[in-house]
């Protein structure tokens, strides 16, 4: 509330015809000034399922604010003029809790961002300074996972996956590109020499994921994960690395069985032996990535956002 008043001199400044606004408290935010006429026209940017995820997830552990957080989100999403949401399966959860039944929205998936998108079209390296390419490099299979190994991000269940897969495929390694903690640490102890450790600067990361041969984004099924759009999905193709993901993850568990980008796993399933990724395959990856999931394949969507509030 009192950044209203930061935001209302803002608007009496610009004078915006539209406001874009990223979650449900910014959008509260920008309908106020539209309801004072200090802009007309108010887009929502939905980046995942807000109330869902502090109640499953508890990111701010206050009962009071995680109680309003649902009437917020049903009033960014009926009361905007126009709607982004990060998946179809976000749009389907707002008509499914929320009731509503409009059209004006666009879906823009978490996209590639400059570093990884350059990657694209660079030659690939090892962070070693190895040709991916090179037979030594290949031989093994890599699995990497990018991100934070943090309880949310349900590293248990990527451990019932990874322990049965180190145990069955000699060749198998694992890199976590995430900070150490007991999590990742246990793994490690459990498989010594074979699994990783690493913190890596962002602008290192295309490369050493180019070095490795399949990409990890396994999370619980839960509402949060169901609607969401994770960058690290467009990351790993960039790099040409097929996904090992799980089966309820937003859009993207149907796009990877639809366009043969990697192996979906549902827990309780044994996954086939673990290959090394091709030229070719990760040729085709890299293809996929660079046609839809760059800021540039959905400059259509953009465009229809600022007509919208034009």
């Amino acid at each position: 509330r009192w950044n209203l008043v930061l935001l209302a001199w803002a608007c009496c400044w610009s004078r915006p015809s539209g406001i874009i606004a990223r979650g449900v408290f910014a959008t509260w935010m920008a309908q106020r000034m539209r309801g004072m006429g200090l802009c007309r026209r108010v887009c929502f940017d939905g980046r995942g399922a807000y109330a869902a995820e502090w109640e499953e997830y508890r990111l701010i552990d206050d009962d009071a604010l995680i109680a309003q957080c649902r009437p917020l989100e049903h009033g960014a999403i009926h009361h905007s003029d126009m709607r982004l949401a990060v998946s179809h399966a976000l749009v389907d959860h707002w008509r499914e809790r929320y009731g509503w039944k409009g059209e004006e929205y666009v879906v823009i998936p978490c996209a590639l961002g400059t570093d990884h998108a350059r990657t694209i079209t660079q030659g690939l390296r090892t962070s070693s300074g190895a040709a991916v390419s090179d037979p030594a490099v290949r031989s093994e299979v890599v699995l990497v996972y990018s991100g934070s190994t943090a309880g949310w991000q349900s590293f248990e269940l990527l451990k019932r996956l990874l322990v049965p897969l180190l145990e069955a495929q000699p060749r198998l390694r694992v890199l976590f590109l995430s900070k150490p903690d007991a999590n990742n640490q246990a793994l490690k102890t459990l498989f010594p020499g074979r699994v990783e450790v690493r913190w890596a600067k962002p602008a290192d990361v295309p490369a050493i994921l180019a070095g490795c041969g399949h990409g990890l984004m396994i999370r619980e099924d839960t509402i949060t994960n169901r609607v969401a759009s994770p960058t690290k999905f467009a990351e790993y193709l960039a790099a040409g690395l097929p996904v090992l993901i799980s089966a309820h993850i937003g859009d993207f568990s149907t796009t990877v069985r639809a366009n043969d980008l990697g192996l979906v796993w549902n827990e309780g399933t044994a996954l086939p032996p673990l290959e090394p990724t091709g030229d070719a395959r990760r040729a085709r990856l890299r293809a996929y990535a660079a046609d839809h999931l760059t800021k540039s394949a959905f400059d259509t969507a953009y465009r229809r956002i600022l007509q919208a509030l034009s």
